[in-house]
Formats: C-alpha cells, structure tokens, sequence
C-alpha cells in the first residue's frame, strides 16, 4: 500500500502542513464508521464492516491473523489520537464511531 509521500515523491504543502494523511485502511475505517453514524463499534466489528478476514485454522496463519489484529489495534487508536475518529471505553470494550 503506497501513500502520498511514502513512495518518495513530494507530497503538496498543503497536505503537509494539515499533517492529516490517511492510509486506505484508514480511510475504509472513516468511511465505514462515516456511513453508520448512529452507531458505535468495536474493533472487530469494523473489522467484519471493512471486510478484513481473519483465519486461525491453523498456527502459521493464526499468528499472521495475531499479528495483524494487534496492528489493527494500533492503527485504530493512532487514528483517535489524530482526531480521525473518536473512541470510548463501555463496559470494558473500546468502541469507536465517526467525528
């Protein structure tokens, strides 16, 4: 996955300066959390929204599908830090919705 600027070509001043690029992974998660508003979810449930398939039949790919799904984690709470969405713990479950 290539992003502006990853792929060592100048990115405008403009995206530059708003420091907001988002990967495509990020913006299927605004999308998706953008078209439900009304709602909130969890991280396996954008997961499932987005389309994103875990498999854990057997060791080499349930520590593949591990892996992602802390990544996936992290992704999402870098996204809250920079404002793309917003998150709040509800009965010891971290949920998530649009701005």
């Amino acid at each position: 996955m290539i992003v502006n600027g990853s792929d060592g070509m100048p990115i405008p001043r403009s995206q530059f300066e708003s420091g907001r690029i988002l990967t495509d992974l990020e913006t299927a998660v605004v999308r998706f959390l953008n078209a439900h508003r009304d709602n909130a979810y969890t991280m396996g449930e954008i997961m499932d929204g987005i389309n994103i398939q875990t498999d854990f039949s057997d060791l080499w790919k349930a520590i593949l599908s591990g892996i992602f799904v802390f990544g996936f984690a992290d992704i999402l709470n870098n996204m809250v830090a920079k404002e793309a969405i917003k998150s709040n713990i509800i009965n010891g479950m971290n949920y998530y919705t649009a701005y």
